[in-house]
Order: structure tokens, then C-alpha cells, then sequence
């Protein structure tokens, strides 16, 4: 194959130092269009021309001194093969099973085609629990970092026998290569896919579409077609896999869309030829360099919905400062407490946010305040009393917000749920319950768009003395009191 180039990458972390020696990381994402394909009779079959050549690939960059995490769908598709099932199993249980079964026969191979290049490999099964968990996250980087430095390639996969919501939705393994290339800080995130180029409109359907080589803002692109897989086997799209370019690129990872068919083309992306492929050009958010770790995991965290902010809000944000809630228009999804959401403005999303009350609670208030008289007390429940008042479980929160959430949920169980639950009837009957208005600290707001980004950045720059701070939560200051 051609020589593999270099392009620069667009940060060089500290952390990374004693970890890759030098050399860039690459996540390389591929489907199960890649990896299967028909034979002359029309019946399924691997498609070992292009993992071989894949893999040639990976040998390659590994010479020059980099390192690669393959993310890695297909236990499906293979179990299908394996098993002689002529289409993919519509219900759940049969879509695990042929996990199951495929997952082996997917690793091995791996194993025996890596071994021809003299690489070796080793297997992460992982769930999205994994990434909502600040412990398992730091286990998780901290397992592929000891692989990266004895030279292995990890390949990941979801637990797609276990993880029932991965399998009810599209293009999971999309956003977890994302995820991924954000944990581990990685150079480039490429996504393997049936065509050379994101297109201005489906090149299937229509003849005018032109190729897209460089995206600098994804957030700014209007394509339509963007359907669902073509594939009977797999289960992601082009839709899914810009989601996955905008989680990567705010966390400073270049993004690649590349042919699956050509895996060559990825040495030619990082060489800077823009042929290879569509180039999302990274952009690290000036919230992950601020907040490090925790800014990045805030990117990794799946999010369970949306709120729509108003322009004070948007300003507010930009500046650095917390989001207030009579900046809320509205709530969707189902969120609780400290989930991740996606912060809206104008229709677009600027940012993500762990969001200090649920989206009931939420659409609650909103019912209330529009519904207000003069004088009532406006806001979202505040129960830092009730908290207090239990004492280990305010422990276990924070302990929660620093590591592990099993602790927090568990303590918070039978007499004190009780106890806490009469308090608050009797604060209620009385009127006398009091309320917050920051219903997400600055601290834990990362922007994702490319134009609220140049804002908070020109603020920065700015000689005014109001400019960009960020307001610090408690658990952020006592984040830093521990650097």
C-alpha cells in the first residue's frame, strides 16, 4: 500500500505523553457492510479482501509509531453467518443471540488476520454504562492506555448480547467510536461507510450531488437523504455518523468519512490529501480545555434530551456563566437529574450540559411560570435542606459527581426516603419550600458549536473585564482543590 502520511494533530495532551511515546492515535470505526458482503449466489459471506486490506492499513500506521483502537460492529452480522440465517432477526432476543454467537467467530478473525501482520489484539466489551460512570470511564481509558503502550490493538465492540438499548437503536456503535475517541484523546476518529464522501444529497437518488471534502461546522450542514442504513445487516446511516462527527470534533479529534471498500484512503486523510475522504476538522472547545477529564466526559455521556434555550441564555453560557432557569424555553426527552442534555438555540444545539433537575420537573415549572400571578415563587424545587439533613447521602452525591453513582442512589433508601418525604409535604403545605435558578453550572456546560464557540473565544480575547469566566460549581472547586 502507499506510504502513510502525517497531518498535524490538533492537540498534543499531556496525559498522552507516557502513554503513545510520541506517536498519534487513531479510532477506526468499521460496519458490518464492511465487513460482509454477498458472494456470486447472493448469499452473505466475510468480506476478507477488505479486512485484510484494513488491516494492512493498521499495520502501517503502527510502523510509523502510531497506534490504533478498532471499534468494531458485526457480532450480528456473523452470528447470522454463522448460524445460516438469510436476514437479520427482527426481535431482540433473536438479535442477541446472534451476538452471541457471532462475537467469537468475529474475534477470531481478527486474531488470525492480525497475526499475518504480527500484531497482536485484545477485546473491550463495553456499554454505555461504562461511559455514564465516571469510575468505569477512568477504568475504561485506563485499560486501553496499558494496551496502547505494550503495542496491542484493543478492538471494541459494544455488548451487544447484554446492552438492550444498543440493539433497539441505530448507529450505536457510531457514537461509542466517538465516546471512545474522546476518552482516550485521540488525533483521528474515522468512520467507515459505502460511499468516498459525505455528498450535498444522496448520490443514490440524485445525480446533481456534489462531495463535501472539509466540514468545519457540522451543526451548519442541511443534506437530505441522510436514511438509514442500505444495509439488511447492519443498522447505522449517514445521520448517525454526523452525530458522531460533532461529539468528536468539539473534543478536538479530527473526523474522517472514508470508504469501507478503500481503507487506503485513511492514510491519505491524515497525509492531508483530500481525496480520501470528508474531512471534519476538529475543534476543541475551549469547555474541555477548562475542565480537562471532566469535559470530556460530559462530551462521552449519551444524552437523554434536549432543552431549548432562550438568547440570554445563549449569552450566558458563552460567557462562561451558569444557565438559570428563566432562560428555559422548553424540556423533552426523559431526563432525571445530573443527566446529559443537549442545550438548543434557534433550533441547533450549542452545547451539552449535566442538568441539575429531570425534564418533568422541568416542564412542571414551565407549566407554573406561565401560568404565574405577581408574587409567586417561581423556579425548580430546591432540596440542598433535605440533602443536608441526611448528611451521608450529601457525601454520596458528591462521591457520585467525582466517581461511582451506585453509592448516592444506595443510601438514599427506606427511613430517610420516608423521613425526607414528610419534611418536604409539611414545606409544601406551608408555601414555604424554596426554589433554585441555576439549573446547570458552568462548570458543566461543554459548548459543541462552532459558532458559540468563536463567541466565547472573542469574549476571552476581549479587554473588557467582564469577560469570559466560568462560574465554578462546588464540586468544581473542590475538582481544582485536588489538581
Amino acid at each position: 500500500m502507499a506510504d502513510v502520511g502525517r497531518m498535524q494533530p490538533a492537540k498534543s495532551p499531556p496525559r498522552r505523553a507516557n502513554v503513545t511515546k510520541g506517536g498519534q492515535i487513531h479510532v477506526i470505526k468499521v460496519g458490518t457492510s464492511t465487513l460482509l458482503t454477498n458472494d456470486e449466489n447472493g448469499a452473505q459471506q466475510a468480506n476478507l479482501s477488505n479486512i485484510a486490506r484494513l488491516i494492512e492499513v493498521i499495520a502501517a500506521l503502527r510502523k510509523k509509531g502510531d497506534h490504533v483502537i478498532l471499534v468494531s460492529s458485526g457480532a450480528v452480522g456473523m452470528g447470522c453467518l454463522k448460524l445460516g440465517l438469510k436476514e437479520r432477526p427482527k426481535n431482540l432476543g433473536g438479535k442477541q443471540a446472534m451476538a452471541a454467537a457471532g462475537q467469537s467467530r468475529l474475534m477470531r478473525l481478527y486474531e488470525d488476520l492480525f497475526r499475518v501482520v504480527n500484531l497482536q489484539v485484545a477485546q473491550l466489551l463495553i456499554v454505555r454504562e461504562d461511559f455514564s460512570d465516571k469510575l468505569r470511564f477512568r477504568a475504561v481509558r485506563s485499560t486501553i492506555d496499558e494496551l496502547i503502550r505494550l503495542g496491542v490493538v484493543p478492538i471494541i465492540n459494544e455488548n451487544d448480547s447484554l446492552a438492550a438499548p444498543h440493539l433497539s437503536n441505530f448507529g450505536d456503535n457510531d457514537t461509542m467510536a466517538a465516546m471512545t475517541a474522546a476518552l482516550v484523546e485521540a488525533d483521528w476518529l474515522f468512520l467507515a461507510t459505502d460511499v468516498h464522501f459525505l455528498y450535498t444529497a444522496n448520490p443514490k437518488t440524485d445525480p446533481s450531488a456534489k462531495p463535501i471534502y472539509v466540514v468545519k461546522d457540522v451543526a451548519s450542514l442541511q443534506i437530505g437523504g441522510l436514511e438509514a442504513s442500505s444495509s439488511q445487516w447492519g443498522t447505522g446511516g449517514m445521520a448517525t455518523k454526523l452525530i458522531a462527527a460533532s461529539i468528536a470534533v468539539c473534543a478536538g479529534v479530527h473526523c474522517g468519512l472514508v470508504n469501507g471498500a478503500e481503507p487506503e484512503r485513511i492514510g491519505q486523510l491524515i497525509a492531508g490529501n483530500r481525496e480520501g475522504g470528508t474531512h471534519f476538522e476538529a475543534r476543541l472547545s475551549p469547555d474541555v480545555i477548562g475542565e480537562g477529564m471532566h469535559g470530556r466526559w460530559i462530551l462521552a455521556l449519551p444524552l437523554a434530551g434536549r432543552v431549548s434555550i432562550g438568547p440570554a441564555g445563549y449569552n450566558s453560557i458563552v460567557k462562561g456563566h451558569n444557565l438559570l432557569f428563566r432562560d428555559v424555553l422548553t424540556a423533552s426527552g426523559n431526563f432525571e437529574p445530573d443527566q446529559s442534555v443537549a442545550l438548543v438555540s434557534d433550533g441547533k444545539e450549542v452545547a451539552r450540559a449535566l442538568f441539575r433537575s429531570s425534564c418533568a420537573s422541568v416542564t412542571d415549572a414551565l407549566r407554573k411560570r406561565a401560568d404565574a400571578q405577581p408574587g409567586d415563587k417561581l423556579g425548580l424545587k430546591d432540596f440542598t435542606s433535605e440533602l443536608r439533613a441526611a448528611g451521608v447521602f450529601l457525601d454520596a452525591y458528591r462521591s457520585w459527581r467525582q466517581g461511582s453513582h451506585r453509592g448516592a442512589k444506595g443510601e438514599m433508601t427506606g427511613e430517610k426516603i420516608k423521613q425526607l418525604g414528610e419534611q418536604q409535604n409539611v414545606e409544601d403545605n406551608e408555601g414555604s419550600a424554596s426554589v433554585f435558578e441555576v439549573v446547570a453550572w458552568a462548570t458543566d456546560i461543554v459548548l459543541t458549536s462552532v459558532g458559540a464557540m468563536n463567541e466565547a473565544e472573542r469574549v476571552m480575547s476581549s479587554t473588557n473585564p467582564n469577560k469570559r469566566g466560568r462560574s465554578a460549581s462546588p464540586d468544581a472547586l473542590e475538582r481544582k482543590s485536588r489538581r
